[in-house]
């Protein structure tokens, strides 16, 4: 998908930004609170908000594009390293535990 649609959601507008959608929906609340002044700008329709694409390519003095999609990181996360070493731990016990020879 290239085209970006002419109303974004607020979570569409994040991602295209490159922000956290929390942070997305604080400056669309924003907006609405300064009466256009300051944040991201949106309409609401109905009990929803939309993100017009046009208003956001104003912002960004261009054309907007969907960001490419993320890369599995090369360093491994925290809990999966701890995830490792417990299951390393388990396999450890359960062995020591045996009545007889595993090898």
């Amino acid at each position: 998908m290239t085209d970006l649609p002419d109303f974004l959601t607020i979570a569409e507008a994040a991602r295209v930004l490159r922000i956290s959608r929390t942070t997305a929906y604080k400056e669309a609340n924003r907006y609405l609170a300064t009466g256009g002044r300051a944040g991201i700008p949106v309409c609401p329709v109905g009990g929803l908000l939309r993100v017009p694409r046009a208003r956001l390519e104003q912002l960004a003095g261009g054309p907007l594009h969907w960001p490419s999609p993320r890369r599995p990181s090369p360093i491994p996360s925290v809990s999966s390293i701890r995830n490792r070493k417990l299951a390393s731990t388990r396999a450890s016990a359960m062995t020591a535990e045996l009545p007889f020879d595993a090898s």
